[in-house]
């Protein structure tokens, strides 16, 4: 079906695609080390602590790859800082737009990747006894905690609401694409947090995880039947393209709801299937596999409604 007069033809590469695909996985498992600081056992402190030391370096290669995608510097910095050329945005030398969900997501992203920062001191200062002045009293305040997931969360609905907010099909054809893409970033966490429970042997967090791994796949199960339901109601093309399209079909299917959803809720819903520690970081590997999927077809699935 073609897109309307008034709508540039959707482009997508895959380096931005894989560059907001880290940043959810990095919001997630921000997210749920936060959550496990929050729950305040200890025996979820190993787990917890590893978990701390992934978002920081994940956020350090978003810009790398926004950079590669938008082809020059100047323009990723432009994001946050004005252009000298851009006279009319006022003296400030911030470039913020709190009409824009790209410029105050940018800044959002920002914001986060420094609360990722501290998070990551933190867990050196645990593992490795890295002393950093004011990092521990920080991390353990909990309004700062609470700042951080708050940011995390906007992190993970960051790209859907960008995409939701275009009038292209399939990213405009619904209300639920921001929910859903935090749903699947809080999923994406749990799956880091299982591949490291598993690696760590930390049997009771695994028993935890894989309870939230469950629950997480439900969630993301639910909100993606209302959104298929949203693309059905509208009756313009925009489910065929994401269901059976050559291009993001099979991804969708085989990755987004079999790996990402089908296999936390069917191994790790049933007792006599549930994983040990070392089956689990396998199941977190699928689920991560699974997630880029969803990414892929949800970004590419609007080029593969303009070309149907």
């Amino acid at each position: 079906m073609p897109i309307t007069p008034y709508v540039l033809q959707p482009e997508w590469e895959w380096p931005i695609t894989i560059a907001l695909f880290i940043a959810g996985v990095a919001a997630g498992t921000y997210s749920v080390m936060g959550l496990m600081h929050f729950a305040g056992d200890a025996r979820d402190r190993v787990v917890a602590d590893r978990l701390g030391l992934i978002p920081f370096p994940l956020m350090l290669i978003v810009p790398i790859l926004l950079i590669i995608d938008l082809g020059q510097p100047e323009r990723f910095l432009n994001l946050i800082f004005r252009s000298p050329g851009a006279v009319e945005r006022g003296p400030s030398p911030f470039m913020l737009n709190t009409n824009s969900p790209m410029s105050s997501g940018g800044y959002v992203i920002t914001i986060f990747a420094g609360f990722a920062l501290i998070a990551f001191l933190d867990s050196l200062r645990r593992t490795r006894g890295w002393n950093v002045p004011l990092v521990g009293m920080l991390e353990g305040n909990k309004v700062w905690l609470a700042i951080g997931e708050l940011l995390a969360i906007t992190t993970s609905a960051y790209s859907g609401v960008l995409i939701n907010v275009t009038n292209q099909g399939v990213w405009g054809d619904t209300f639920l694409m921001g929910a859903l893409f935090v749903a699947f970033s809080e999923l994406s966490g749990m799956a880091v947090a299982a591949i490291v429970a598993g690696r760590a042997k930390a049997l009771e967090t695994a028993l935890a995880v894989r309870t939230g791994l469950f629950w997480f796949a439900a969630i993301s199960a639910v909100l993606l039947v209302l959104f298929l339901a949203g693309l059905a109601a509208a009756n313009d093309g925009s489910l065929a393209a994401l269901t059976l399209s050559m291009l993001v079909g099979p991804a969708f299917w085989i990755g987004a709801v079999g790996l990402a959803i089908l296999v936390p809720l069917v191994v790790v819903g049933r007792p006599r299937m549930m994983p040990g520690p070392e089956r689990l970081t396998l199941i977190g590997a699928l689920v991560l596999v699974g997630v880029l999927a969803f990414r892929y077809a949800m970004f590419f699935s609007a080029i593969a409604y303009a070309a149907s």
